[in-house]
């Protein structure tokens, strides 16, 4: 809420911070050969009418006092629909794991399609569990944990990847494999969940130790401690609820009854019975941490990528939306 004694008073002059991007930023202007800003000043204003009386320079620092954290719209990149529109058409592009709701459809689309099952084998899949087999893609390369290189001989434009990042066991490798089949200042476009806002919200946010470690491992499934978190840390997954507040209760805060002694034992039955992949979210990530983490990775060497874009969460949404350029 606009406090008008907090908010009508001069504040001082802050650092640009990476979301403003150069001198743009005051108008959201963009050449057509790059993407729309983070942080926009006019669009900050205009889907805030309440912020009208503002100088730029309040309503930048309000942006980052509190519009930012109540999940306020400051681009022109207002969800979903306008973040998918920055991927191009004409360009070859490759969407991972599209199952029954692919983003990108042929003819529209010059697009092909990656996943760990057969077309027949999601339909299949998809009409155990209730939805529209009729949905599913063809798949045209179909991932048995080779080398993406290996199964891809094709250069991409563009990868689209939805609320996938965060079950790769081995983030680093991933991210390596993908940049062996862009072209030459390609780009990854990313919908990952905030885990403030779903069920993740009581996991901790994945630091760089982690991703290091598993890529020194060379992980290939998912730890018993990933597999614990799902099945004990979790909470419920409704946007609207954590949003305002209500995130249910601490589950390190309820008591160790029969119900959960009952959870330990099923997931280590389940862990001991499966020795091949069980999928789980491996990790957690909010805006900053996702960008901080691909930042001190790039820094280091590690992945040859750079951080484009990061679009911050809107509010009432439980995802932010990303984007790598080769280096």
């Amino acid at each position: 809420m606009i406090n008008p004694q907090r908010d009508q008073a001069v504040l001082p002059k802050r650092r640009r911070t990476e979301t403003l991007e150069g001198s743009k930023a005051k108008t959201g202007l963009e050449t057509s050969a790059k993407l729309p800003l983070a942080f926009a000043l006019t669009a900050y204003l205009a889907h805030n009418p309440d912020l009208s009386a503002l100088t730029p320079e309040q309503a930048t620092d309000h942006y980052e006092r509190w519009g930012r954290a109540e999940g306020r719209v400051c681009s022109t990149i207002t969800g979903r629909t306008d973040f998918l529109a920055l991927v191009p058409r004409r360009s070859r592009l490759l969407e991972i794991g599209p199952y029954t709701a692919p983003a990108f459809r042929k003819p529209g689309y010059n697009v092909c399609y990656l996943d760990a099952f057969t077309s027949a084998e999601l339909r299949a899949k998809a009409a155990a569990t209730g939805m529209d087999a009729a949905g599913v893609p063809e798949i045209d390369y179909v991932w048995h944990g080779e080398e993406y290189a290996e199964l891809i001989h094709e250069r991409m434009a563009a990868v689209f990847s939805s609320h996938n990042i965060e079950h790769q066991p081995d983030l680093i490798r991933h991210l390596r494999q993908l940049h062996r089949i862009l072209k030459p200042s390609g780009r990854l476009f990313f919908a990952i969940p905030d885990r403030r806002y779903c069920f993740d919200h009581y996991i901790p946010d994945t630091n760089f130790a982690d991703v290091f470690g598993a890529y020194y491992e060379a992980r290939q499934r998912h730890t018993a401690a990933s597999i614990f978190e799902h099945r004990m840390l979790t909470t419920h997954n409704e946007a609207g609820r954590h949003w305002a507040g209500d995130h249910g209760p601490p589950p390190l805060a309820q008591p160790l009854n029969e119900e959960r002694i009952a959870i330990v034992h099923e997931t280590m039955r389940r862990i001991e019975a499966s020795p091949g992949y069980i999928d789980t979210h491996a990790w957690q990530f909010t805006p900053h941490s996702f960008r901080a983490l691909i930042d001190t990775l790039a820094l280091s060497g590690m992945i040859p990528f750079r951080t484009e874009r990061v679009y911050e969460t809107i509010q009432g949404s439980n995802e932010f939306y990303a984007v790598l350029k080769a280096a």
